[in-house]
């Protein structure tokens, strides 16, 4: 039995949302320098409708001063986008290549002629396979906040192309109460990378303006996703990179049933008030609920503590990193 590959740990920019959108503008270089600080691999850049919240232009002299920066640090990188239509994927596959990425991910999105999402996938990556192999680049269908894990892993079946493998988000089937380690189970032979996070169940009318469960993103350690097992699992299956994506203050709405979960049970049990804003901010959309909250300051504290329970849980579980991480 071969030796277990040490982890890869990237960072999201995610992690930077509000910072990005405060009125200091943290950029991009700072992105890449607190990555390098803080001891991660790579860093997680989205790419799609430039200009996004880090990276701003497909102008290939800003790419490739972009990429200047990430390889000066030593750092790797891997883009992120959404849709799997032809043209759309074409392009993001150059503005990757001038990046110097390994990894492209992706997710289903309705179409506009209102073919199914899966079909749609099936036909759009098959089509960009050949270019994704010429350029050195694998693409990553995320299972996302549409198709579960099993249904990602479907159509992978389906396209059968070793340029299109998965990324396996830690929280998102759960959405259809598809337990995380079935969709460990059914995706991870396919994964190449992860959104390591953690959620919580909010009750029924308990996020202001919402009466219905809410999905919510919370730091790591204070949610109730299997994160050991599941990164266990997934290195079991071969997957030798993951990314921290810190989904504090994001929710969402359950969808149609499609797994054996329950709600207030297990990876659902439900989260009650009060609510500490260090932990649980429900409805972020409604700046309503926002009001007194430096969110900027909140997201980069709930970040750098979840760094440190990442690394010293990590280190229990004798989950071995790439590089260790500095906090």
């Amino acid at each position: 039995m071969s030796e277990q590959r040490p982890l890869q740990l990237y960072l999201h920019y995610f992690n930077y949302r509000w910072r990005a959108r405060s009125e200091r503008k943290f950029d991009i270089h700072e992105l890449i320098d607190d990555a390098a600080r803080l001891g991660f691999s790579g860093v997680n850049l989205g790419i799609m409708n430039l200009p996004h919240i880090f990276v701003k232009s497909a102008d290939p002299t800003y790419l490739a001063e972009v990429r200047a920066h990430i390889e000066e640090r030593d750092l790797g990188v891997d883009t992120e986008v959404n849709g799997t239509e032809v043209e759309e994927l074409t392009r993001d596959l150059h503005i990757t290549r001038h990046l110097g990425a390994e990894y492209l991910r992706t997710y289903t999105v309705p179409l506009k002629d209102g073919r199914d999402q899966s079909d749609g996938a099936v036909t759009g990556l098959s089509a960009v396979a050949p270019l994704a192999e010429e350029m050195g680049i694998t693409l990553l269908l995320e299972n996302h906040e549409d198709l579960t894990a099993t249904e990602v892993a479907t159509v992978l079946h389906r396209v059968n192309h070793p340029r299109v493998q998965a990324l396996f988000d830690y929280g998102n089937s759960a959405i259809f109460m598809e337990e995380p380690a079935e969709s460990v189970r059914v995706l991870g032979r396919y994964c190449r990378s992860a959104h390591l996070k953690d959620h919580v169940t909010i009750p029924s009318g308990e996020t202001p303006g919402v009466d219905e469960p809410m999905w919510l993103g919370v730091p790591l350690g204070e949610g109730h996703l299997p994160i050991v097992e599941t990164t266990k699992g997934l290195q079991a299956a071969g997957m030798t990179r993951v990314c921290f994506e810190n989904c504090w203050a994001y929710d969402t709405t359950f969808r149609d049933r499609r797994g054996t979960g329950e709600l207030g049970r297990g990876v659902y049990e439900f989260r009650k008030p009060p609510y500490d804003p260090l932990i649980c901010v429900p409805g972020h959309r409604d700046t309503k609920n926002l009001e007194g909250l430096d969110m900027a300051q909140l997201e980069e504290t709930v970040m750098l503590d979840s760094t440190r329970w990442l690394e010293r849980i990590f280190r229990q579980e004798e989950i071995t990193l790439e590089r260790p991480l500095r906090t």
